[in-house]
């Protein structure tokens, strides 16, 4: 079954919607006239975010992935396998042309967080059907309370007529994350606006960067990254205002380490989907990190994250998701901002946001789904599902540079959850399974946790 073909129109219809809402909540508007259309397009949204990679270009054969471009009947392209690792200034190339989206297209950007409030701008990307012709994409933003204006350009040029090799570079003003809180700026924004939650901690970052990558077949995507950043505090901003919940006092945003990060990363990504030949989708995400010394700045230090995700289809109504994550501090002392950080909504769902930071880390998440009532609609796809999930890991430090996994506690949770097949509404009921009397915690997502 050949994946499904989405026009940009519908993504760019929510975004207005969501961004009308958002001009709203900052106005200090009532919620009562808004809610119900904000609500269903936080549902339909589409809230992958592709990382930065380049593919084959389409008059050569897909010989190195016997299962490309051939979903597994029912499930389709497990787009929760695109983890939000990186700056997402270019779609990947197969899925651009898989949308149909031609030569160039544009996007709606917006975010409402509790140090930006509201921001807003336009993305616009160039891809050219010419395997020679260099890909550009480019956003421009404005974050009205700050008065800052924000932006990135990143140009790719491919090195050969297969676009499996070329070199990139990319500029850089935005407001930042840790790349372990993974949820898009839709989820956060709908989380703060109505829930008055805010589940990422912002900097800025400041930089340029250049690169080579390789698309070695049957193995990885393979890019060597120069990057050079400056990176900044910001801090809360108070009048945050949110629809529900106002009561609720806002997180401070804390401050990182200021200063700026001269760095070099070797990187290997890869995402093999489902296919009607394979029931398992895989995703893996290395970077090996070395800051400072020859290359200069204000932090030295050596680390090493890995992301590994698989999906299997164990049945028409049943699928097994993992997830193994870790990360280690090989020499140095991580700034604030590089430190590995667990807990909350992305892993550890029992245990409040951000509760275990360190230099070392380890996350094992496992999430069992079995659809349990088909629904047909046109917003809705497969039907209703049951889940039962358990996450076990932890973050700690330790200075002496060692993975010293046999000394630590770490933590578990699990639990039940209810959501719809395609993986646009769950709701999850997480508790602290090292804790006799725990209660259980509520979370609503609009899209896979891992």
């Amino acid at each position: 079954m050949r994946s499904r073909t989405h026009s940009p129109a519908p993504r760019v219809t929510r975004a207005l919607a969501l961004a009308l809402a958002l001009v709203a909540a900052a106005a200090g508007a009532h919620p009562a006239a808004a809610t119900a259309p904000v609500l269903a397009a936080a549902v339909a949204a589409d809230s992958a975010r592709g990382p930065l990679q380049f593919a084959p270009h389409p008059g050569e054969d897909d010989r190195d992935d016997p299962g490309a471009g051939s979903d597994f009947e029912g499930t389709g392209r497990d787009e929760w396998l695109r983890a939000r690792f990186g700056d997402p200034l270019l779609t990947d190339p197969e899925e651009w042309r898989a949308s149909a989206q031609g030569f160039g297209a544009s996007s709606p950007r917006l975010d409402y967080n509790r140090v930006d409030r509201l921001r807003l701008g336009l993305g616009y990307q160039i891809q050219p059907a010419q395997p020679m012709v260099p890909r550009v994409g480019a956003r421009l933003e404005f974050a009205f309370d700050r008065k800052r204006v924000l932006y990135g350009l990143q140009i790719e040029q491919p090195l050969a007529r297969s676009g499996r090799l070329a070199v990139g570079a990319s500029l850089v003003r935005g407001t930042d994350h840790s790349e372990l809180q993974q949820v898009d700026d839709l989820e956060s924004s709908i989380a703060l606006l109505f829930g008055r939650q805010d589940y990422r901690d912002y900097f800025e970052r400041e930089g340029m960067g250049a690169y080579v990558a390789w698309r070695v077949p049957d193995f990885s995507t393979v890019g060597l990254y120069l990057r050079r950043d400056t990176y900044r505090s910001l801090p809360l901003n108070s009048r945050t205002r949110s629809w529900f919940a106002r009561d609720r006092a806002l997180r401070d945003n804390p401050a990182i380490d200021e200063g700026e990060v001269h760095a070099a990363a070797l990187r290997l990504e890869r995402a093999a989907h489902r296919s009607d030949r394979t029931r398992a989708g895989v995703y893996h995400w290395i970077e090996l990190e070395r800051a400072g010394d020859r290359l200069g700045g204000d932090f030295t230090y050596a680390r090493i994250l890995a992301d590994v995700r698989s999906v299997v289809r164990l049945s028409p109504a049943t699928t097994l998701a993992l997830r193994a994550l870790g990360g280690h501090t090989f020499d140095g002392a991580l700034p604030f901002q590089k430190q590995f950080v667990v807990g909350g909504v992305d892993g550890l769902r029992a245990h409040a946001f951000g509760e275990f930071r360190g230099d070392q880390v380890l996350l094992a998440q496992a999430e069992y789904q079995l659809d349990v009532w088909p629904l047909r609609g046109s917003a809705v796809h497969g039907g209703l599902c049951a889940i039962a999930f358990i996450d076990a890991g932890r973050a700690w430090f330790d200075r002496a540079g060692r993975y010293d996994l046999g000394r630590q506690r770490l933590a578990a949770d699990g639990g039940v959850g209810i959501g719809l097949s395609d993986n646009r509404l769950r709701v999850y009921f997480a508790r602290d399974l090292q804790e006799s009397d725990a209660h259980f915690l509520v979370s609503v997502r609009l899209q896979r946790p891992f």
